[in-house]
Order: C-alpha cells, then sequence, then structure tokens
C-alpha cells in the first residue's frame, strides 16, 4: 500500500518545475479516479467493517431531491441501497431508484434491466419501478440478517440521510420482525469513509502539494504598508489573522479584519485552498496554515522570542507524532500526548473552541512563567470540512465522543495544534501560534504528505 501510494504521487508530481509552478498536471478525470476510489473501498473497506461491528446488511436510503451526504462514496442515487454479507463477499443490491453521476461504481454479477444496468453500473439487482416494496421485503427476508444498519444517527450527520419519514416507511416494508433488527450504521459509515484507500491518500498529497505553491505565490506577493489581508485573500483563503507583535491578540478588532493593512512587525498566519476535482462533494480539505512575519527596518531575522516561540511550536509536533499509533483510539492517544508534553515541560490548556474564553485560560495556566503552554485538534480530515461533524476519530478536549473510534492505517488527519509562550515585549499576554499541516498515519506512524512546517516567511 505504502510503495502504491508512494507510485502514484511520484508521478502526480513529476511535472513540478520549481516552487512557483501555476499548475503541476492537467487536472485529473474526475469521473474515472472516483470510480476507482468508490471500487475499491466497496471491494477492500465495506467487508472490514461490516464485519467489525457484527453487521449483516446494510440498508442505505435517499431519495430524489433529497442530497445523500455520502454522495462521495456512492454517487446522486435515489432508492434502496443494500449490502448484504454472505460469508465469502458482500453483496451489492439495488431496489427502486438509479445511480448516475460522476464515478459511477463498476461490477454488475446479477445484470439488471438494460436501462437501469447502464445506469447504476455496479449493483446485483435493480428494478425501475417503484412498486418494489415486496420484493424488498422478500430479498431481506430470504437473507435473513441479524442486524440491519440503517443510515439514522442523532450525532453524525454524514450518517443520518433518510428522513423521518423515509425511515417509517422502511419500518412498513419490512415488518415489525426484520425492523425490529434495525441499528445505526453510523459506525459502519464512520470506518467506511474514514478508512482511506491508496488513491485517496494520493489526492490528498496532490491537493496539498497545489496549495503549497500557492502559498508560497502569496507570500512573494505581500508589500509592506500596501497589502491587506483582504488582498492576499483570493477566494480560497481559510483562514487569515494577525498578531502584531505591539499588541496582545484577542484585544483588537482588526485581528481578521480583511482592510488591516500588514505592516512591519506583524507577524501572520494564512493559507488557501485547492481542488483537484472541482466537485463539491468530492473536496479534499486543506487544513495548513503558514507563517509571516514582515521585517522591520534593519531586521535580518524574526526577533528572538518569536523565533523561540516558534521553535516551541516546532519541538512540540515531534513528542506529538510519537504518540499517535495506528490502533489506538482517539482517547489514549490524547492522554498519551498530553502526559508526553507535559513530561516535556509544556502546559496543557484544554480549550473550548471559543477564542476569547481559550485566551483567558491561557493566560490563567501560564501566568508569567517561561513554560509554553499547548492544546491540539487532531481531527479527520480527506473530502469533509474537519469541523465538529466530520467523521472519523478526532483528538481533541472538545471532540470526546470520538475517544473510543480506533485510529486505522491510512487515517488522514490535520495535524493540528497551538503552543503558547510568554515574550517579554508584552509581559501577561502570550503569543498563541497555530500550526497545522494533514498527514496520514499508516503502520510505521505518522507520515509526511505535505511539509510539516516552512519556517517563518520572512517578507521584505
Amino acid at each position: 500500500m505504502r510503495a502504491r501510494v508512494a507510485l502514484i504521487i511520484a508521478c502526480l508530481l513529476c511535472s513540478v518545475s520549481g516552487a512557483g509552478a501555476q499548475q503541476l498536471m492537467p487536472k485529473p478525470d474526475a469521473d474515472a479516479w472516483l470510480r476507482l476510489i468508490r471500487n475499491d473501498k466497496l471491494d477492500l473497506i465495506l467487508p472490514e467493517v461490516m464485519r467489525e461491528h457484527g453487521i449483516d446488511m446494510w440498508i442505505h436510503v435517499t431519495r430524489a431531491g433529497d442530497p445523500d451526504p455520502m454522495q462521495y462514496e456512492f454517487g446522486n442515487t435515489h432508492g434502496y441501497l443494500v449490502f448484504t454479507d454472505l460469508g465469502d463477499r458482500i453483496e451489492r443490491a439495488m431496489f427502486g431508484g438509479v445511480f448516475y453521476g460522476s464515478g459511477a461504481v463498476e461490477k454488475i454479477e446479477v445484470e439488471a434491466s438494460t436501462e437501469l444496468s447502464r445506469a447504476i453500473s455496479g449493483y446485483d439487482f435493480g428494478n425501475v419501478d417503484f412498486a418494489v416494496y415486496d420484493e424488498i421485503r422478500e430479498f431481506v427476508a430470504a437473507r435473513n440478517p441479524k442486524t440491519i444498519a440503517v443510515n439514522f444517527s442523532e450525532w453524525l450527520a454524514v450518517a443520518d440521510g433518510i428522513s423521518h419519514t423515509q425511515y417509517k416507511q422502511l419500518e412498513r416494508i419490512l415488518g415489525p420482525d426484520l425492523s425490529s433488527r434495525i441499528v445505526s450504521a453510523e459506525r459502519v459509515i464512520t470506518d467506511f469513509r474514514s478508512r482511506r484507500v491508496a488513491l485517496e491518500v494520493a489526492v490528498q498529497a496532490m491537493t496539498l502539494e497545489m496549495a503549497r505553491q500557492r502559498v508560497v505565490e502569496l507570500a512573494d506577493s505581500i508589500v509592506p504598508g500596501v497589502t491587506t489581508l483582504g488582498d492576499i485573500d483570493d477566494g480560497r483563503l481559510y483562514y487569515s489573522a494577525v498578531s502584531e507583535l505591539r499588541h496582545p491578540p484577542m484585544a483588537t478588532a482588526w485581528l481578521r479584519d480583511r482592510n488591516y493593512v500588514l505592516q512591519p512587525g506583524d507577524f501572520f498566519a494564512f493559507g488557501t485552498g485547492a481542488e483537484l476535482f472541482d466537485l463539491d462533494f468530492a473536496s479534499f480539505g486543506v487544513d495548513t496554515k503558514a507563517h509571516g512575519y514582515i521585517l522591520r527596518e534593519g531586521e535580518t531575522a524574526v526577533p528572538e522570542s518569536l523565533q523561540r516561540a516558534w521553535d516551541n511550536g516546532k519541538r512540540a509536533q515531534g513528542i506529538m507524532r510519537d504518540n499517535i499509533r495506528v490502533g489506538m483510539t482517539a482517547g489514549e492517544s490524547l492522554a498519551a500526548i498530553v502526559a508526553a508534553m507535559e513530561a516535556a515541560g509544556y502546559v496543557y490548556t484544554p480549550f473550548t473552541d471559543d477564542p476569547f474564553d481559550d485566551y483567558r485560560m491561557i493566560q490563567e495556566y501560564l501566568g508569567d512563567g517561561d513554560a509554553p503552554g499547548f492544546y491540539m485538534d487532531l481531527h479527520a480530515m480527506g473530502n469533509n470540512g474537519g469541523d465538529l461533524v466530520t467523521v472519523g476519530p478526532g483528538i481533541a478536549p472538545f471532540r470526546r465522543d470520538r475517544d473510543h473510534l480506533v485510529m486505522h492505517p491510512n487515517h488522514i488527519f490535520a495535524f493540528e495544534y497551538a503552543v503558547h509562550t510568554n515574550l517579554p515585549e508584552r509581559p501577561g499576554f502570550p503569543i498563541t501560534i497555530n500550526f497545522s499541516n494533514p498527514q496520514v498515519l499508516t503502520p510505521n506512524g505518522v507520515e509526511w504528505i505535505q511539509d510539516p512546517n516552512y519556517g517563518i516567511f520572512l517578507i521584505q
């Protein structure tokens, strides 16, 4: 698997001619790449997750006019997708709907009607007539599953695609006995999405390289006293903040003001997005933060205190990396990281994701001491935004509902954390530097698919 990922990435990057290259390669055929990804996930990942969670049958219900949160995995569908563990394989069936759009899956084992088989391209059964409820009940009863996972969830949006009326309809279709076997598909859906195949890792790496090149271009375009934060926002900028060393953070309205003009002495974080497929539902996230410093007159490097603060952050990365391993749960990794960081002299500041409350806590925990503080949010990435509805393990104090989730090979996550350091030039107002780069977890540990740190861009 590792060799396959490396080969794909090497081929993708072979045409790079320099850091300022506008485009690495012609964009890939989204349909073809999505088809490869979907087929591999159905062939290789789905059997594992269904069996690990004791699921004999998964019924995924969608309908026209109601976008499915799992469009990335299944394309545009409406109907009843039924996956059954037959022991030697996972049987795939579709009733009362169609499968169409980008990257339809392949492999028809039992030919459906000619019209539908062209559309679904990958399921065992099918019927374009919506009067198929008796067929569904007979189909399910013949397989007699002990557990039937259905796409509803109290907390996970991606696993909650079925509507209330669809759920009640499914209960009527199956009848009381079969309906009593229904459970949430949230565990299956979580692992099915977050366990990545080789091509997904390669797509993520390619997307990150496109974003890296754009970051370099943005840094080179900055003119002190002229460029505003808005000027380096090309419509894809997801984050911009400035922490002028003469002022405390979180204390002035211009912290994220797009009209703020960058000045000598400013230290700021920025980043940009990138799209490989140009499909919203298949967009791979780019949660990368770069750092820049505008030199004052006579300066040739960042101030010593700022460099020390940044070095505290860089050192933390290696400590955290050693405590993220395949087979650990998110909760186990969180506890291991906190223990290792505290042993190395860092103060844990378990933030709540509220910037103002968090900063007050940082001030209280650090006091006027020299020990740096830290927090982390190592959230799942890939074709999702990385926010609180993201599928997959999340190592963060405010994602404790993910503590039980196991980290598997090819887990893509944002290696995101922040380190706080007191600066002698502004006592009582420690600087917080946020680091973030998506990386991948393999049996070898955390492997870099993007430069884990650019250093600080020096701007004159």
